[in-house]
C-alpha cells in the first residue's frame, strides 16, 4: 500500500472534535471496480498550454496555470540533497496547476507560502497546542475518552492528541496565516512528497472557493461529516494525482520521499500514541472519497461543488454511501437527572455535549485489533480492513466504518458531570433505529470492557468496575430501554445513581428509564482532573486537527495535521493480521 497523507482541517470551534463504507465503491464509467480514477484525469476545463509555456493573458484565472507555471511544464528539478527554496516554489506552482486541471477549481489567489519542516521539529511544536483550553473542557475531553474506553484514567487526553499530531501528520494548511507546512521524515534532506503537497494546496484552493471557516463543526460527528466532504474532495484528487504519478502519466516523474527506517512505511515507531483517536480522525479520509465519487457520478464537479452549500453533517452519510438524503437521523434530548452533589458541565456559546457518531464508535471497537496485535478482536481484521482484489489494503477506501455496531445508529449525546471533589462522570445516550439495531453496540461495548479488564459488579446487572489489573479507574453501567442505550460512568458504583437517577439491580435508587430532556455538557473525565486542551471538532479553518469534542477555538492552534505516516503502518500490520487469521 502506498503512502497516504491525511491533512485534518482545523476549525476553531468549541469542543475537541478532531477512523463504513462497503467493501466496493462506485467506479467511474469504463474503469475497473478497484480503479477509482477517471479515464481522463485531466478535465475538459483545462486550458491548452502554448508550446513555449508562455503565461496567458488572464494569469491565474486560467485553469492549468498558476504563479507562472503550466500543469505540464517541465521543471527539471534535481532532488538530490533536497529542494532549494526556488525549486519548492516552482514545484508548488505546478502542483497547484495540476490540481486545477483535475478538479476544475482555479487557484485564483495563487499558492500560499510552503515551508518544509523536519518531523522532530514539528513534533516539538505540538507541545502546548491546546494550552488555552479551559479546565472544564480538558476534564470533559478526558471523561469522554474514558467512557469510550480509548484513553486510560491516568493519561491526559490533550497530551495524547499532541503526540498523535507529532507522529502522524504529513502536512498542514493554516487558514489564518495562509501557509502550508510539509513535514519531512528525513531531516537531513527535507525532501517532500508531491501527494502531500497537492493535498495541502487542495485545501488552500478549497478555502479560496468555498470559505471553509463557515461551517459549524462543534461535535465529533458533525465534524467528521463535514470533513468527509472537505477531506474526501482533496483525498479523491490526491488518489488520482498519485495514480498518474505511478502510471507515468505526468511529463516528469513525481517527487517522493521514502519514509520509515528502511523506506518500507511499516516502521512501528510511526504508530500513533493512540489508535482509537487516530481511527476516529481517519474516517473522513477513508470514507470521504466515496462520497465524492457518488456525487461526481451523479453530476460531475458541479454536483460536488453543490455539496459545499449543504454538506453532510454526520459521518454516517459518508460511512454508508447512498444514505445522504435517504436516512433521517434523530436529535435526541437527554434530561439532567443528577443529584445536588453533581453538576452538569455547560459551555458558553457551544453545545454542552458531544455526539460521537459512527467514526468514534467504530474506532472504539477497531482499536483492540492493533493494541493487541490481533490477539483480541471485536471487529475481525478482514471486516475492518478493506481488502482489494490483489489482497492488499484498498488505497481509495482503506478502512470500513460501516459495521453492525454503527448501521442502526441515529444519534447520540454525551454529557459530563462534576462534583465538589473535582471528580467527573458521564451520561452517554445513544439512539438506534430499533432495539435490535442497538444490540450489536451493547454486545461489543461489553467486549471492550472485558478487553480493558473490567469486572462485573455482583448484584448490579450490566455494571462494571475496573480494578488494579486495568488502566481505567472508574465504574460504568449500561442500560438499554428499547431503541435507547444509556451508559453512565463515574468514579464509583455508588456515584452512578447520583450522576444519573437510575436504579442499579439490587439498588433502591431512582428508576432505570432513559427519558430525554435538556442538553448538557461536552464530555467529562472520570475521576481525573486534566490540564491540557484537546480540540476535535473544527468549525473554521482548513487543514487543522479535528480530534474529538473539545474544539480548537480554545487553542491558538489554527492549522492541522495531515496523517499520512500511520496508514502505511496500518497496511503492513493489517496484511500480517489477515494472513495470520486465514
Amino acid at each position: 500500500m502506498r503512502r497516504r497523507t491525511i491533512a485534518l482541517v482545523a476549525v476553531l470551534a468549541f469542543g475537541l472534535v478532531a477512523a463504513a463504507v462497503p467493501a466496493t465503491t462506485s467506479a467511474s464509467v469504463g474503469v475497473a471496480a478497484d480503479d477509482h480514477s477517471q479515464p481522463e484525469f485531466i478535465q475538459d476545463c483545462a486550458a491548452e498550454p502554448p508550446d513555449d509555456f508562455d503565461a496567458p493573458a488572464d494569469g491565474n484565472g486560467v485553469i492549468g496555470f498558476v504563479d507562472g507555471y503550466w500543469y505540464n511544464q517541465p521543471l527539471e528539478i534535481d532532488v538530490e540533497g533536497g529542494l532549494t527554496e526556488d525549486e519548492l516554489d516552482r514545484l508548488s506552482a505546478r502542483t497547484a496547476a495540476r490540481f486545477e486541471v483535475m478538479r476544475c477549481l482555479p487557484a485564483e489567489d495563487g499558492v500560499p507560502t510552503v515551508n518544509v519542516q523536519s518531523r522532530e521539529e514539528f513534533a516539538k511544536q505540538q507541545n502546548g497546542t491546546f494550552e488555552n483550553v479551559s479546565t472544564a473542557l480538558r476534564q470533559a475531553d478526558n471523561a469522554k475518552f474514558e467512557t469510550m474506553l480509548l484513553i486510560d484514567s491516568e493519561s491526559n487526553s490533550t497530551e495524547v492528541r499532541e503526540e498523535n499530531r507529532g507522529s502522524t501528520i504529513g502536512g498542514t494548511y493554516n487558514f489564518e496565516s495562509n501557509t502550508i507546512t510539509i513535514v519531512s521524515d528525513d531531516p537531513d534532506s527535507l525532501l517532500i512528497d508531491e501527494e502531500v503537497l497537492v493535498h495541502e494546496i487542495g485545501h488552500a484552493v478549497q478555502d479560496q472557493q468555498f470559505n471553509l471557516t463557515q461551517y459549524d463543526r462543534a461535535t465529533t460527528d458533525k465534524d467528521k461529516g463535514i470533513l468527509s466532504l472537505i477531506e474526501g474532495d482533496v483525498t479523491f484528487i490526491e488518489n488520482r494525482y498519485l495514480d498518474a504519478c505511478e502510471n507515468g502519466q505526468w511529463e516528469e516523474p513525481c517527487i517522493t520521499e521514502e519514509f520509515g527506517s528502511n523506506g518500507d512505511g511499516g516502521n512501528q515507531s510511526n504508530a500513533p500514541a493512540n489508535w482509537g483517536l487516530y481511527f476516529t480522525q481517519f474516517q473522513p479520509y477513508s470514507d470521504g472519497p466515496s462520497l465524492i465519487q457518488e456525487a461526481y457520478d451523479d453530476g460531475s464537479w458541479d454536483a460536488v461543488n453543490d455539496l459545499y452549500e449543504d454538506p453532510p453533517r454526520s459521518a454516517y452519510y459518508s460511512a454508508f454511501p447512498g444514505s445522504y438524503g435517504e436516512v433521517e437521523l434523530t436529535d435526541i434530548e437527554v434530561s439532567n437527572r443528577s443529584s445536588d452533589s453533581w453538576e452538569r458541565l455547560t459551555f458558553e456559546d457551544e453545545p454542552d455535549y458531544d455526539t460521537i457518531g459512527v467514526a468514534g464508535i467504530s474506532a472504539m471497537f477497531a482499536t483492540p485489533i492493533y493494541e493487541s496485535g490481533g490477539q483480541f478482536t471485536i471487529y475481525e481484521p478482514r471486516s475492518f480492513l478493506n481488502v482489494d482484489s490483489s489482497g492488499g489494503i484498498d488505497n481509495f477506501d482503506p478502512l470500513n466504518y460501516n459495521q453492525p455496531e454503527t448501521e442502526g445508529w441515529r444519534d447520540d449525546k454525551l454529557y459530563t458531570y462534576r462534583n465538589a471533589a473535582n471528580e467527573t462522570g458521564t451520561v452517554w445516550t445513544l439512539d438506534w433505529a430499533s432495539a435490535e439495531d442497538a444490540q450489536p453496540f451493547v454486545d461489543s461495548y461489553k467486549e471492550l470492557i472485558e478487553f480493558r479488564n473490567g469486572q462485573p459488579v455482583d448484584g448490579a446487572e450490566n455494571t462494571y468496575t475496573f480494578g488494579e489489573e486495568s488502566e481505567f479507574d472508574m465504574a460504568v453501567t449500561i442500560i438499554q430501554d428499547g431503541d435507547r442505550v444509556t451508559i453512565v460512568s463515574g468514579p464509583s458504583v455508588e456515584a452512578l445513581p447520583e450522576i444519573h437517577d437510575i436504579e442499579l439491580s439490587g439498588s433502591e435508587n431512582g428508576d432505570d428509564s432513559t427519558d430525554d430532556g435538556e442538553n448538557g455538557s461536552e464530555d467529562g473525565e472520570n475521576g481525573t482532573d486534566d490540564s491540557d486542551d484537546s480540540a476535535d471538532g473544527d468549525s473554521t479553518g482548513e487543514d487543522g486537527e479535528a480530534d474529538d469534542q473539545m474544539t480548537e477555538t480554545e487553542s491558538d492552534d489554527s492549522d492541522g495535521p495531515g496523517f499520512g505516516v500511520v496508514i502505511a503502518v496500518i497496511a503492513v500490520l493489517g496484511v500480517a493480521l489477515l494472513a495470520s487469521r486465514r
